[in-house]
């Protein structure tokens, strides 16, 4: 079931992403954007499937309700008592108007209108707002809003355009709204994270599962900018390389696939009563040995942690070169992988709890 929720999340994310993407783009001018070709049953097809891909959290939770009584009862049970069922009920409801107005080829202002409704909804449900509603809610939604704008454009574009044309001039638009979205993303996900934990808790909570995964977003971001740098800065042609849009994407992905296994974990919210119930992330026993109550992080350096480090940066160096000497797609994401994988074993290497 932990897979199948995982997944879910994943493709969500990514469906959501699309959504923005084309809904973005129609506000765009044609000669400040590639010509994008998107088909209206794609785009129908990837509405329809978003009540589908949301249901997951509502299954796992009428999996529970269901040792106690009948399926009927228990799905009442879900949508008047849980937001996380409501929020399922209302997916229903917002992707048959959204589906509806896209058929029938409503204006780019209504289809905008569903898909922030939508966004919202995203939010309602979210673990942030069940646990503090007003800012949870706010944080999480302005955090997804802002990640499938911008991630939404980028896929668009690298995967639906015809031809990378009008580049600079798109860029002149794209440059400053992705540096917008990403400040924005960065905000309202640190904002996010103080309602689960303290600041000074976040080397403590890398001995949970939860933690692992965010130190692993964390570190997934950073050749994910690197790619989008290059792809802004580092292409001085008119037409650039598609290969370079394309392992932006995938280094996307990798953020995507480490915040939908992130979702289904118990967050951190007291470091010590977490790990008791938790018990210590997968792994971290093979690297550093087994740990005990309470969790104090120290910083310890290592010889091979240090090397890691070292062969992660030369790794990330290797990604950036492989752009410039136009290497094969599957060698440069290796090597953005390569990064992820050596800084996270270097800095556990380097870490005592």
């Amino acid at each position: 079931m932990m897979l199948f929720t995982i997944m879910s999340d994943f493709l969500l994310y990514a469906v959501m992403s699309f959504l923005a993407g084309v809904i973005v783009l129609q506000f765009v001018p044609e000669n400040r954007k590639p010509p994008i070709t998107v088909k209206k049953s794609g785009i129908l097809l990837a509405i329809a499937v978003i009540p589908i891909l949301s249901a997951a959290p509502t299954i796992q939770l009428l999996g529970l309700l269901m040792g106690n009584t009948g399926f009927g009862s228990a799905l009442w049970t879900a949508i008047s008592e849980f937001q996380v069922g409501q929020s399922f009920a209302f997916s229903l409801l917002l992707a048959f108007f959204w589906f509806g107005a896209t058929a029938v080829n409503s204006s780019k202002y209504i289809q905008a209108f569903w898909f922030l409704l939508a966004i919202l909804n995203m939010g309602f449900g979210s673990h942030a707002a069940a646990l503090d509603f007003l800012p949870g809610l706010l944080s999480h939604t302005l955090h997804f809003l802002s990640l499938t704008l911008w991630a939404g454009v980028l896929i668009v574009v690298t995967w639906f355009s015809s031809a990378l044309i009008n580049w600079r001039s798109f860029l002149k638009w794209f440059t400053p709204f992705a540096f917008g979205m990403m400040a924005t993303i960065l905000v309202s996900g640190f904002i996010v994270w103080l309602l689960f934990s303290k600041p000074a808790d976040y080397a403590a909570s890398w001995v949970l599962p939860y933690g692992q995964m965010l130190l692993l977003k964390h570190l997934s971001i950073l050749p994910l900018l690197a790619a989008a740098f290059l792809n802004g800065f580092g292409n001085k042609t008119k037409e650039p390389s598609r290969k370079g849009l394309k392992l932006e994407t995938f280094m996307l992905g990798l953020v995507f696939l480490f915040t939908a296994v992130m979702s289904k974990l118990a967050p951190p919210h007291n470091i010590n009563n977490t790990f008791l119930t938790e018990g210590a992330a997968p792994f971290i026993g093979t690297l550093i040995g087994e740990q005990f109550l309470p969790v104090t992080p120290q910083f310890l350096v290592s010889i091979d942690g240090i090397l890691l480090l070292v062969i992660g940066i030369l790794a990330m160096g290797l990604m950036v070169m492989s752009f410039f000497k136009k290497g094969p797609l599957w060698l440069s994401f290796l090597f953005g992988i390569g990064f992820v994988a050596s800084a996270y074993l270097g800095m556990m290497m380097n870490m005592n709890f």
